[in-house]
């Protein structure tokens, strides 16, 4: 029954990710939709929840989930086997978690890069911020950091490699790349949010990967769980996967101002003429007071599974009189006596 509701969460999770993320597809780059008197009708249902850039996004998104979670378990198994409690099982999780994050890790970077590929026809302002990239054209350098200034338009600082942005983000040397100058001024997103929180995705990643090459040279030496430094990273590690998703939405929702819907709808136009201020701080209050309970009690349970470790495998509680023992079938005796 428990691997019964595991898989029964994991479904309805995806599931939800699914809708999420069509809807919040649908808003990056709308399609299948017509306007009629200033706003806008559903024409294709199918081309509205499949929009352009959905594939790239529900694969990037829940495979980043995925190596998340993966991280977690690492993190935990690491601290069984520094606790000196649960070796097994501590060991089984640290080799599951590595292995799994080696084949998806890569992968998280391939979609990453198709997404890139996908904002750059789809959102070039956003892939602009991102970039820190000013101006435009064939040949561009890749900024690998320096502090973006909106009003300056340039980046003090900065330190770059010359045509490596063209590279990476159309594959060709000489490829072109539009610049936020190409764009009107109030159509530009927070230059410096949008540039910094896609870095510390990726400095992120570069992070998990080095965890994980770590992990492996240890394992080829037979000394994965008995390295007390890199058990410790591990635990640090962690965190790594969360900081990443949040860095990542981070830069895709900044990214799209000043649109709720792109190229549409702006976000200063959004709000409903019937909402009051009273309405918006009374419907956020709740929505923190019930968070400030759910997100506690949560990770208090997470962590206290986490200290008690697994239940020995031997308990069965003992038998009332005249009652059947409360055990898994498997630990009941077997007897001539008993009924099939």
């Amino acid at each position: 029954m428990h691997a019964v509701a595991a898989v029964l969460v994991a479904a309805g999770t995806l599931s939800s990710a699914f809708w999420i993320l069509a809807t919040n597809s649908f808003m990056q780059t709308p399609s299948g939709y017509e306007v009629i008197d200033g706003r806008l009708f559903p024409k294709d249902w199918f081309a509205i929840v499949f929009s352009p850039s959905f594939p790239y996004r529900l694969a990037h998104t829940v495979s980043g989930f995925y190596v998340t979670t993966a991280l977690v378990v690492l993190g935990v198994g690491a601290y069984t086997l520094r606790a000196g409690r649960f070796a097994p099982e501590g060991r089984a999780m640290l080799w599951l978690a590595l292995w799994f994050l080696a084949l998806f890790l890569p992968v998280q970077i391939v979609l990453g890069d198709l997404h890139g590929l996908n904002t750059a026809e789809y959102q070039p302002a956003k892939l602009a911020a991102i970039e820190g990239l000013w101006e435009g054209g064939r040949g561009v350098a890749a900024s690998i950091v320096g502090l973006p200034d909106q009003s300056a338009q340039r980046n003090w600082g900065e330190i770059s490699i010359p045509r490596l942005g063209s590279l990476y983000l159309t594959h060709s040397w000489d490829g072109e790349v539009k610049g936020l100058e190409d764009f009107p001024a109030d159509q530009r997103p927070p230059v410096a949010v949008v540039y910094w929180a896609f870095r510390v995705m990726v400095g992120m990643a570069a992070l998990m990967l080095l965890v994980v090459a770590a992990g492996f040279v240890l394992m080829a030496r037979g000394r994965l769980d008995q390295c007390g430094w890199y058990l410790k990273a591990c635990q640090f590690a962690a965190a790594l996967g969360f900081v990443a998703v949040i860095a990542g939405w981070t830069t895709t929702e900044v990214g799209r101002q000043p649109w709720t819907v792109y190229g549409l709808l702006r976000t200063a136009d959004s709000t409903s003429p019937s909402l009051t201020g009273g309405d918006v701080v009374v419907s956020l209050a709740l929505y923190v007071a019930v968070y400030l309970v759910i997100y506690p009690v949560g990770l208090a349970l997470m962590l206290k599974m986490v200290w008690d470790g697994p239940a020995p495998r031997e308990s069965v509680e003992p038998a009332a009189s005249g009652q059947q023992p409360f055990a898994p079938l498997a630990a009941l005796p077997t007897t001539p006596e008993r009924a099939p």
